[in-house]
C-alpha cells in the first residue's frame, strides 16, 4: 500500500499474528496498529500478542521525529483508503487470502525430516561415506559437499549430514554450492537458508525440498520447471545476504 517514500513511519499491511511478528523479533512497542475486523479503534498493539493467528494488523512503524499534521493527515487519509478497500472485499476471500499466505507444515510432517538436521565432523563423514577424511576435504574442495561453522563453537567445520541421503539431487546441490561460491558467500549462510522455514514453500525448509518435501505450488511442475523455481528462491537469498 502507499508509503512515505519508504521511510521508516511508511504504513503496513501486516497478515499474521502478532505472536509471529514477536516471534520473528519485531518490537510490538514500536507499531502503532488496529486489528482487522477492528475490535476497538483505538486498538493497542502491546495487547494484540495473543491475536488469532489469522488477524490481520494494518498500522505504521512509530518514529522518534516529530511529524507535521499534513504529514499525519496524509498519512491517516491512506489508512482510511485502505481500510475502506478491505473493508468491502468479502470475509471468504479475506480469509482465502489469510489461509494461502500462511505456511501449510504441520508439526508431524515436519517431523519427517527432523533427524535429517544434525551435523557431523569430518571424521564422522567419512566413517559414513567409508572413505578418509582427506577425501572429504577433496569433495569439498571440488563443490561435491559443504560444511558449515557454527559461530561461537570451537572446533572445524560440521557437515549437515542431510547430505548423505540418497533422495538429495546431488546435482541440484552442486549447482547451489557453485552460485553462493560465485557469489562470496559463505556456506554458513547457506546451512542457515536451508535450515529456515519458507513461505514460498508452504513453510517447508529448503533442506526438506531437496529432501522430497513438495507444497501444492510445486507438486505440479515438471522437474526442470520445480528445479528453476527453487533455484530463483536461491537467487533471491543470494540478492539479500551479499
Amino acid at each position: 500500500m502507499p508509503n512515505s517514500n519508504a521511510k521508516n513511519d511508511q504504513l503496513l499491511l501486516v497478515v499474521a499474528s502478532s505472536a509471529a511478528l514477536v516471534a520473528a523479533g519485531l518490537d510490538m512497542g514500536l507499531i502503532d496498529a488496529v486489528p482487522l475486523p477492528p475490535s476497538s479503534l483505538a486498538g493497542d498493539a502491546t495487547n494484540l500478542v495473543n491475536d488469532s493467528p489469522s488477524r490481520i494488523l494494518i498500522g505504521r512503524l512509530r518514529t522518534a521525529n516529530e511529524e507535521s499534521v499534513d504529514m499525519v493527515r496524509s498519512q491517516l487519509l491512506q489508512l482510511s483508503q485502505a481500510l475502506e478497500a478491505i473493508g468491502q472485499m468479502p470475509q471468504e476471500e479475506i480469509a482465502l487470502i489469510v489461509e494461502q499466505l500462511q505456511p501449510a507444515v504441520e508439526d508431524r510432517d515436519r517431523d519427517r525430516f527432523k533427524h535429517e538436521y544434525g551435523v557431523l565432523t569430518v571424521e564422522e563423514m567419512a566413517e559414513r561415506m567409508k572413505c578418509t577424511p582427506e577425501m572429504i576435504r577433496e569433495e569439498e574442495c571440488a563443490g561435491e559437499i559443504f560444511a558449515a561453522r557454527a559461530p561461537g563453537r570451537a572446533g572445524g567445520p560440521l557437515y549437515p549430514k542431510f547430505q548423505l541421503n540418497e533422495c538429495v539431487a546431488k546435482s541440484l546441490l552442486k549447482q547451489i554450492l557453485l552460485d553462493y561460491r560465485e557469489a562470496g558467500v559463505n556456506t554458513t549462510l547457506l546451512w542457515s537458508f536451508l535450515r529456515t522455514p519458507q513461505n514460498i514453500f508452504a513453510g517447508w525448509t529448503a533442506m526438506a525440498m531437496m529432501l522430497g518435501a513438495s507444497p501444492p505450488a510445486f507438486a505440479a511442475l515438471t522437474p526442470q520447471e520445480w528445479r528453476d523455481a527453487f533455484l530463483d528462491v536461491v537467487a533471491e537469498e543470494l540478492s539479500r545476504v551479499r
